[in-house]
């Protein structure tokens, strides 16, 4: 979860966030890569997926969570899953992989910001799981809200991870269906007018816990399909778009 969007106490976990989680792990899972003892998760948020991931790797991994928007109380915090460190500040060292999850939209400078993170931050050979959301179309107060600079066509961050010094291995989509619910939210701001997002953060989901537990196995099961298909060269459009990647 984005600090931006981090609302206490959290009650119950978004169903995009449950099943978004449980997807990159599975994606991590098939390309091999849950074997790595040193992770940096950049942009970590409330670093709630990070220990989900630390809780995947050997038992002596570290994934550290750098988020620059961290407060003391953050890092004070000793209810952390074992093998989680956060800071404020970019760690030294490098890293046997990189998790990039829904952060470059965030910075104006993408290329250099992901190229800075892959020759300072990354191992030769090493991996990075990059996410975005999907088609600049689809931009809404939403994502004002969120402070987005952009979203992204596949072509588009395919190229910019390029440029960064990755090399693309795997891609694919998430969220299909959300895509139809987007573009209606779209196309009645064009008609009225933007509005101010004052609510739709992830933090501020307020579902009880059956309707979150169906939201989740249903936007899991989909993208379990687009994860079947990805992996035989099929992509659908989705609501986000993903790349698996090694440093070349």
């Amino acid at each position: 979860m984005d600090l931006a969007e981090r609302v206490q106490p959290i009650e119950q976990r978004h169903p995009w966030e449950v099943a978004r989680a449980a997807l990159f792990l599975r994606i991590l899972e098939q390309c091999g890569a849950l074997g790595a003892t040193r992770v940096l998760d950049v942009g970590a948020g409330d670093a709630w997926l990070a220990g989900r991931v630390v809780e995947r790797l050997p038992a002596e991994a570290q994934v550290t969570c750098w988020d620059p928007n961290y407060r003391d109380e953050d890092l004070a915090d000793e209810q952390r899953p074992p093998g989680l460190r956060l800071t404020s500040l970019r760690p030294s060292g490098v890293f046997q992989g990189v998790l990039i999850l829904d952060v470059i939209e965030h910075v104006r400078d993408d290329a250099g910001f992901v190229r800075e993170v892959v020759t300072g931050s990354l191992e030769p050979g090493g991996w990075a799981l990059v996410s975005v959301p999907a088609y600049q179309s689809l931009y809404t107060s939403h994502d004002e809200a969120l402070h987005h600079v952009r979203r992204y066509s596949p072509r588009g961050c395919r190229a910019t991870l390029t440029e960064s010094g990755l090399r693309v291995e795997r891609e694919g989509s998430l969220f299909t269906s959300l895509l139809a619910v987007r573009a209606l939210q779209a196309a009645a701001e064009r008609v009225r007018g933007s509005r101010h997002d004052d609510g739709h953060g992830v933090g501020r989901w307020r579902g009880g816990p059956r309707l979150s537990r169906s939201l989740a196995e249903f936007l899991g099961a989909e993208g379990r399909l687009l994860l079947g298909l990805s992996a035989r060269g099929i992509r659908l459009p989705g609501l986000s778009y993903w790349a698996y990647c090694r440093r070349r």
